[in-house]
Formats: structure tokens, sequence, C-alpha cells
């Protein structure tokens, strides 16, 4: 019976430990929030059933016209459009909101984007 109460306690420091830890990271959602955007903006507002984000979500405020002129001398080639997908690719394959964002293209390509 004591190893509950020390199990208890192992578990609500973890928790703690890692909330401080997502706290000091800055994703897509912090930025998000800092300019006066709520969940319920990108999620809808279901809290119990929050609808997927898509590329349709996404150019609700991000004109995919003026991402792909925004970055067009990037190295490499232009992360926002593509022979594969032109300038259809899914936001969040590579701007993750809830945790760190990756270089989709990586997976076949070695542009080395920085994803912000």
């Amino acid at each position: 019976m004591k190893l509950l109460p020390f199990a208890m306690l192992v578990l609500s420091t973890s928790l703690i430990l890692s909330s401080a830890q997502a706290a000091d990271q800055k994703f897509g959602a912090d930025r998000h929030q800092a300019l006066g955007l709520t969940c319920e903006n990108c999620h809808g507002p279901d809290k119990a059933n929050p609808k997927e984000v898509t590329i349709e979500t996404c150019t609700q405020c991000h004109n995919t016209k003026d991402l792909v002129e925004k970055t067009k001398n990037v190295k490499g080639a232009n992360p926002h459009t593509s022979p594969h997908y032109k300038d259809q690719l899914e936001c969040t394959n590579c701007h993750m909101q809830h945790e760190e964002s990756v270089d989709f293209c990586a997976q076949c390509h070695q542009f080395d984007f920085k994803v912000p």
C-alpha cells in the first residue's frame, strides 16, 4: 500500500516537469495565441470533438499565393510549391501547432528547410 503514494508522487512530478518543458518551447499554437486567436478559431467550437485542421483552415488567414511569393527565393526549392503538390500540400505536414515542426520534404530530398 505504501507504493501507491510513491507512484502518485512520481507521476505528479513528471507531469509538472513535462508541463514546464512544454511551456519553454514555442510552437505554432503559441504564436497564434499571442495574436489573440483561440483554439476554437482553428478547431471549431466543439471542444469534445475538435475538427481536424486542414489546408482550408489555414488558408482562411494565410494566403497560399502570398506564401509562395514570400518563399520564392528559398535555397534549393520553394517549400510552398512543388512538382508533387503544387501549392496544395497540407500545411500540417510541416507546420505542427502543438509540437516541433518538421521538414516534410526531407523524407526524400535534402533541401534542409528550416520550418518555423
